[in-house]
């Protein structure tokens, strides 16, 4: 303590690329748990809400594993190409079990943290054009837009659960 008798916190050194690869590990382990608990019936039900027929929550889990897959691919390759959304588009019609859409998410999320984890500070501090945005972005924040992604679909999933009447 100080003389005014306030405690002083000091916050230790973080490893930036482990920290974001456990963001993501994070998130899609809520995604899995959110999905998880879903009825097989209401994972590929379209909610209507106000006219208007929603995306499924099994559409959303299939993006975010076969994005988490292309970031991963980006961050091994040390490119980050726009996507071809032909590529996307077929490989989504591959994914026609919920078992292979487990699959594919799950090894899509691990291997985006695994090659975020092998990432320097310095390189995540490097610039490129986000492949999705077409802005200036950091290799840190390219990490956190996949973090993001998840965040954002696992808020969605459970709006479509409270929507047929899952309040847990």
């Amino acid at each position: 303590m100080n003389a005014t008798k306030e405690r002083i916190y000091l916050m230790a050194e973080i490893n930036l690329a482990i920290f974001l690869a456990s963001r993501i590990r994070s998130a899609g382990k809520d995604i899995e748990k959110a999905f998880g608990k879903m009825p097989a019936d209401r994972q590929a039900w379209h909610p209507p809400v106000e006219g208007n027929t929603g995306r499924d929550a099994l559409d959303q889990v299939i993006e975010c594993g076969l994005l988490n897959g292309l970031g991963a691919t980006h961050f091994q390759n040390k490119l980050a190409p726009a996507p071809d959304w032909d590529v996307y588009t077929a490989q989504k019609a591959l994914l026609d079990t919920p078992e292979k859409v487990h699959a594919t998410f799950t090894a899509g999320t691990e291997a985006l943290a695994a090659a975020i984890e092998t990432c320097s500070a310095a390189r995540l501090a490097e610039t490129f054009i986000h492949p999705f945005y077409q802005t200036q972005t950091t290799w840190a924040e390219y990490a956190d837009f996949f973090y993001w992604n998840m965040c954002y679909h696992e808020g969605q999933i459970n709006y479509i659960q409270v929507l047929y009447g899952d309040m847990s």
